[in-house]
């Protein structure tokens, strides 16, 4: 088996994950990290890999590299994916893919230009509760459904994190909100309508997003950053014959409850963790592996990620509005312009 080599752009916190996975796996050779720190230098030496100050060295320099992995600021996505693109280097790419629908599309076209695979790392994907719980939906557990219900708490981003200006991070919408835009959507399919709110304070940013899909249903989604606990999840879909549940404080990834028959001001930057044993990110980082090597369909295409993006856009439009937001019918190229104003 031919040993890929990968690189990591970016070595914060996402970053550091990514690159010590990288480190340990078979068949994947950690050849380089770039950090514009002088100390990710003896943290890289100690992962086997070179350092660089910069992404643009890191790819000008490689003399062999068959894919990267950025972990950078969002608003960062669209130049380097294109920048690695022109090298023919593959892109994995941390969700979100990109603050508006134009720079996803740009990303898209240059790596297709290129002869090279954009994977978006929506990993809630990979989160063995969270593929558990689409399986029992898939497969009829609760019938149909009608209505769902997702949670994403966290405490706020560092004030001086790149986080906290929303011209490069989108905000909570972008950062936590977008998750479960995703997971609802791989459940729900297409959503057509948005409402959102989006309410701001020192410390603390709320945004709640009611979805209407074209099945029907309807998702009601809250996130926050500035939560005073631990960082908190939950989801749980309602149908005709029960409802599927699940959420991080609990050891059970998921709980069934069916209708009987006879019934008619805090800081800090947080990792997503999974009450079961397998690690998401490891999975997710194995499957776009696989891709690369195989040239198999990844679980989360581009179009997935550039959906959630649309859907993102629509629920700042909302919140800024106050007006619901109707979706046109997805172009099947993604040419609808959306964007974080």
């Amino acid at each position: 088996m031919k040993e890929l080599e990968v690189a990591v752009i970016g070595f914060g916190t996402m970053g550091k994950l990514f690159a010590g996975h990288l480190s340990r796996m078979e068949g994947v050779r950690l050849s380089a990290v770039s950090s514009t720190s002088p100390a990710a230098a003896r943290e890289a030496e100690k992962l086997g890999a070179r350092w660089y100050a910069s992404g643009e060295e890191l790819l000008e320099r490689s003399e062999r590299l068959d894919a990267v992995l950025l972990a950078l600021p969002t608003h960062l996505h669209e130049p380097y994916t294109v920048m690695a693109a022109k090298k023919g280097v593959h892109v994995i790419c941390e969700k979100p893919i990109a603050l508006s629908t134009a720079e996803a599309d740009r990303m898209e076209e240059a790596c297709a230009k290129h002869g090279v695979k954009l994977y978006v790392g929506h990993v809630l994907r990979f989160f063995p509760e969270y593929a558990n719980l689409r399986k029992h939906a898939d497969d009829g557990a609760i019938g149909r459904i009608g209505v769902a219900h997702a949670k994403r708490f966290s405490l706020h981003p560092p004030a001086g994190s790149w986080f906290a200006d929303e011209s490069r991070s989108g905000g909570v919408v972008f950062d936590l909100m977008i998750h479960d835009i995703d997971f609802m959507r791989s459940v729900l399919g297409e959503v057509h309508t948005v409402f959102a709110i989006v309410r701001k304070s020192p410390g603390v940013q709320y945004a709640s997003a009611t979805l209407r899909f074209d099945s029907g249903a309807i998702a009601n989604l809250e996130a926050m950053w500035g939560y005073p606990g631990p960082f908190a999840t939950s989801v749980e879909f309602a149908g005709q014959n029960g409802i599927l549940r699940a959420d991080n404080g609990s050891s059970r990834s998921v709980v069934v409850h069916r209708v009987s028959s006879d019934q008619s001001g805090n800081e800090g930057v947080e990792i997503p963790q999974s009450p079961m044993y397998k690690d998401p990110y490891k999975l997710e980082l194995e499957h776009f592996i696989a891709c690369i090597r195989t040239g198999g369909q990844p679980l989360v295409t581009v179009r997935d990620a550039k959906e959630a993006v649309r859907i993102a856009c629509a629920a700042l439009e909302s919140a800024t509005t106050g007006q619901p937001v109707r979706l046109a019918k997805a172009e099947p190229t993604g040419t609808k312009e959306g964007g974080v104003a």
